[in-house]
């Protein structure tokens, strides 16, 4: 009986052993794995952040194009007003003679 004992003396913390080790290995793989997902997550937030910095930069470029795109029409029409108004006064001068 008391080899048995001895034996169960052993063999127990043996076993609880063993099954720490299995947790233990269960645990780090699920740390790998959130790990993995964390990395994973971490580079579509970057590729995300780069596309939105990208398309910023599209949208100031395109507004401002607008902006001289405006400048110029404005431009232009000032021009046309001043040759309407110039042609206005010659018809006039060439009416009242």
């Amino acid at each position: 009986m008391k080899s048995l004992t001895k034996l169960g003396a052993v063999i127990l913390p043996l076993a609880l052993l063993t099954a720490c080790a299995a947790n233990t290995d269960a645990l780090q793989a699920s740390i790998a794995a959130a790990q993995s997902t964390a990395d994973s997550a971490l580079a579509a937030a970057r590729s995300a952040q780069s596309t939105a910095d990208t398309a910023q930069r599209t949208a100031s470029d395109a507004e401002l194009a607008a902006r001289n795109a405006q400048d110029a029409a404005d431009s232009a029409q000032s021009s046309v007003d001043e040759c309407c108004a110039k042609i206005d006064r010659m018809f006039e001068k060439a009416m009242s003679k």
